[in-house]
């Protein structure tokens, strides 16, 4: 069935939200049943959870699961995937306007994913992919590069589903969803964006180097500003594999790099369209 009309009359930011109040409730029996309820029916691998899966106390709880020690090994080379996922777009920023590709004959710009059309240019013959994150992936987002941590984009917006359907018939949609970009200054030279896009049901996205910004939650800069930026305070160095932040129920990671680590490795992403990848896993 075809949600997409159904869900254009509905308020889906409030319905996130009143979803979230029931994935976070620790109700005696409901919540452990919701919870195991939740793992069969998609059928998540909880061998590399952190904890056993009786000791998480709702969906919360197990969807933002932290992975046991060594379950996620960083390749070597400079750039590796942020989440687990699989790689269904990429592209490069050479198109005057900085297209970037949604789906067939649906595309988007980088200036209105992010908001900012100054720091958008810098990234001109880049280069893109998108990672969609399914219920049974692992939701943690994790930097792709050693490097420092310049700022986070806090742009607010509605929830549509992020699926391939919704994907392949809602114009812009990376665009109108709520969203935080994490702005890494890379070590070896250039600059990388990872774009969190957050999706239906709870709809939050948290960040592991500042409590400043909670999406779909009153913990936001405002939602009247079409662009927050936040910076941190003091030096942040992030090693590869280090925690960015977290999905609070399903989305997409859109990353992109600029041209001087194009340059570095012109395979990037090349060999991986429409496969699965894992957090840690080299895309060079």
């Amino acid at each position: 069935m075809n949600w997409i009309p159904i869900l254009r009359l509905l308020p889906r930011n409030a319905i996130s939200q009143a979803f979230g109040v029931v994935a976070r409730a620790r109700v005696p029996i409901f919540s452990a049943a919701f919870r195991d309820w939740f793992v069969r029916q998609f059928q998540i691998d909880m061998s590399d959870a952190a904890k056993p899966q009786a000791e998480y106390r709702n969906v919360h709880e197990l969807f933002i699961r932290e992975l046991r020690a060594g379950a996620r090994p960083m390749a070597s080379e400079e750039l590796t995937s942020p989440v687990d996922g699989k790689l269904s777009q990429w592209g490069t920023l050479d198109q005057p306007n900085l297209g970037m590709i949604q789906a067939k004959q649906r595309e988007y710009t980088l200036d209105r994913l992010i908001r900012n059309s100054e720091l958008a240019e810098r990234f001109r013959g880049g280069i893109f992919a998108v990672i969609y994150l399914a219920p049974f992936n692992y939701h943690r987002i994790h930097s792709p590069i050693a490097g420092a941590l310049e700022s986070a984009l806090y742009c607010p917006g509605t929830l549509w589903p992020v699926n391939r359907n919704s994907v392949e018939q809602i114009d812009e949609l990376f665009c109108v969803n709520e969203r935080v970009t994490s702005h890494i200054l890379a070590d070896l030279g250039g600059e990388v964006l990872v774009v969190k896009v957050g999706a239906t049901n709870v709809g939050r996205i948290s960040l592991a180097y500042t409590d400043a910004i909670l999406t779909n939650s009153s913990k936001v800069p405002s939602r009247s500003d079409p662009l927050c930026t936040w910076r941190p305070s003091h030096p942040i160095h992030l090693q590869k594999g280090s925690p960015l932040g977290a999905f609070e129920l399903g989305s997409t990671v859109v990353l992109v790099c600029s041209k001087e680590i194009r340059a570095r490795h012109p395979d990037l992403f090349r060999n991986l369209i429409g496969q699965n990848v894992r957090l840690g896993q080299s895309l060079i």
